[in-house]
């Protein structure tokens, strides 16, 4: 039999069973490829990532992407788990400042960059601040992790040709709610369509509950691939926007945080002249004592499709050994 351990690491949090889930599974290189996609097809997580090692000499490792039914080329917040899981095991050797890293994965050579402090105290093996922006990681030398941002860029912009009143009933809510902001309904490509949909109250947001076949059904008719609701009055101070974030014509009803949205929204304020720094952190989810944060740092002003940075931290919530004989996954 095979053992293998899986991990659940939870992404854009610090709080176990909050973020954003992806399974992540370190040694994978032994795995043919029906087996990751049976693996991903047992565990209950939206996705699951498989390491091995690179075939690119640049590239410190390969990563793969597979969904319950199918590989995908790229998912951001699972490659920042990848990344974690792979920092706790003390693999990406780490120095004081920041660690510049490129994986490997079918949509290319992605970047990323781990900021890391030394000179912690070896005693400390967690330690943090009230906000929840800087962590140690178990296993490393002494210092702590402050995040890992992923390189991200939105490509274009397009007005949507869905109108107010339609998305607004889909997601049950007045459509005075989005009028009121006096910003307009978009579409960002960033590899995927996301419409933008501006909302004037965070309650309204936290509170909704959409038609999501209809929702789906309406994204299909458009060419849209998730629905972005954002609002600028939000739950926590330091942030600027309060968001929710659904794509059910992806298989997906909601996803609890996405880094690829947060930098089209950040692409979005800055073009209709919302915000005027590139930098900035967001906060999303329903459960508003466990939300997600999300920093975006880097995006340009006079330029809202350039390269910016996305990212933030994460934290192990479950770690599981799996056998693996004659096709057959024993999980303990």
């Amino acid at each position: 039999m095979q053992d293998i351990t899986m991990k659940q690491i939870d992404v854009f949090t610090t709080t176990p069973f909050a973020g954003n889930p992806a399974g992540v599974v370190t040694e994978a290189e032994a795995l043919p490829s029906e087996t990751m996609q049976a693996i991903a097809a047992e565990m209950n997580l939206s996705e699951v990532a498989f390491v091995t090692l690179p075939s690119r000499e640049e590239a410190l490792f390969r990563v793969r992407f597979f969904t319950q039914s199918e590989e995908f080329d790229l998912s951001g917040h699972a490659l920042i788990a990848s990344c974690f899981a792979l920092l706790e095991e003390g693999r990406i050797p780490l120095e004081g400042g920041v660690t510049k890293t490129l994986f490997e994965t079918r949509a290319g050579l992605i970047r990323l960059d781990i900021h890391y402090e030394a000179g912690i105290p070896a005693g400390a093996s967690r330690l943090g601040v009230e906000n929840g922006t800087i962590v140690s990681i178990d296993g490393t030398p002494a210092g702590v992790l402050e995040k890992i941002m992923l390189h991200q860029t939105v490509k274009r912009h397009r007005p949507s040709n869905v109108s107010i009143r339609e998305i607004a009933g889909y997601c049950g809510i007045d459509e005075g709610e989005i009028t009121r902001t006096g910003l307009p309904l978009e579409i960002v490509t960033t590899g995927l369509e996301q419409l933008m949909i501006p909302v004037l109250h965070k309650e309204t947001i936290r509170d909704m509950n959409p038609d999501l076949i209809k929702l789906g059904i309406m994204n299909r008719t458009y060419g849209i691939h998730t629905n972005h609701l954002f609002s600028l009055d939000v739950f926590t101070p330091d942030c600027t926007a309060y968001l929710r974030h659904f794509a059910p014509a992806l298989g997906m009803w909601e996803d609890p945080a996405s880094g690829t949205a947060a930098a089209a929204l950040t692409s979005y304020l800055l073009r209709h002249g919302v915000v005027t720094s590139g930098n900035l952190v967001v906060e999303q989810g329903k459960e508003t004592d466990n939300l997600a944060r999300i920093i975006v740092e880097g995006a340009d002003p006079d330029d809202p499709t350039a390269e910016m940075r996305i990212g933030g931290l994460a934290v192990t919530s479950i770690s599981r050994r799996i056998g693996i004989e004659a096709g057959e996954l024993v999980v303990r």
